[in-house]
């Protein structure tokens, strides 16, 4: 009898990128993938950091082009699927400070922070972000922020069912997960592209390892206290439209943020593509 084979769900653009892990203090590895095909390379490079259980498919328009020009780095952090954990106890321990402090080994590893490079991040990837700044644990030139979460105000139902809910079971409740995400965080028939993104990154997901991270997005966490401390010169991505990261919030993230400026591209689909791309290339541009 043969087996069916794995259907290969990587983009295009994922393929081109060099995978390799790293070894984090817990014994966890990591993955990172390198771009860094340009012929002209840029003396900058970038290092990306998702969001929460983000798929790379969500940064295609953006690596694309900017991996022409510059070195680089799209990191995955330890609740992906990509992770390799040592054991289920280690799966069941991961945390946004211990997300965050991926980013200091994983830096620390690949010698950046002796470099010139910025950071692009998004989400949760603003959350890890801002607690790593303010910390001194990475120390970027400078840092692009799109629609960083500082707060989460998670219904209390998600974290309880994901307690309840066996991993080999998940599928079963899927249905729930969809109309959740079309009722409550994105627009659908709008932006089905954004939609079916969230969607596949829930599908993706290992239960035991997002488990403690989502019980405490339920129990209103935030780092707003965090966000005066960082000081690296950072420009801050809000998207008028976006009903998953408001543009409310991030900008109040300016206010706090002594050495930030702050610019609005109105939809998620433009703060990952080439609008996004464009300010990038400026922003970086401005450092030199």
């Amino acid at each position: 009898m043969c087996r069916r084979q794995k259907e290969d769900l990587r983009s295009e653009v994922e393929k081109l990128g060099k995978e390799t892990y790293y070894t984090m203090s817990d014994g966890t590895k990591v993955r990172v993938l390198v771009f860094d095909s340009a012929e002209n390379i840029h003396e900058y490079s970038i290092f990306v950091i998702p969001g929460f259980l983000t798929v790379f498919q969500g940064w295609d328009d953006a690596i694309a082009p900017l991996s022409k020009e510059y070195k680089v780095y799209y990191f995955e952090s330890r609740e992906k699927s990509s992770s390799i954990m040592p054991n289920k106890r280690i799966e069941r321990k991961v945390t946004l400070t211990r997300m965050a402090y991926d980013l200091k080994e994983v830096i620390e590893q690949m010698k950046l922070d002796k470099t010139k490079y910025i950071t692009v991040c998004s989400s949760t990837g603003g959350t890890i972000q801002i607690e790593a700044l303010s910390n001194k644990w990475i120390n970027p030139p400078g840092a692009v922020m799109v629609g960083p979460s500082t707060q989460y105000n998670l219904h209390l139902i998600v974290p309880i069912l994901l307690y309840m809910v066996p991993n080999f079971v998940k599928k079963i409740f899927m249905p729930i997960f969809r109309f959740y995400m079309g009722r409550f965080h994105v627009d659908k028939k709008k932006y089905p592209e954004q939609y079916r993104k969230y969607v596949r990154a829930g599908e993706e997901s290992n239960l035991r390892k997002i488990r403690k991270a989502i019980w405490k997005m339920g129990n209103k966490y935030s780092c707003w206290e965090m966000v005066p401390k960082v000081e690296t010169k950072t420009l801050l991505i809000g998207a008028t439209e976006d009903k998953m990261h408001t543009a409310e919030i991030t900008q109040r993230v300016h206010e706090l943020m002594p050495n930030s400026e702050y610019k609005d591209l109105g939809t998620n689909k433009a703060t990952h593509g080439q609008p996004l791309v464009d300010i990038v290339k400026k922003f970086i541009s401005e450092l030199k």
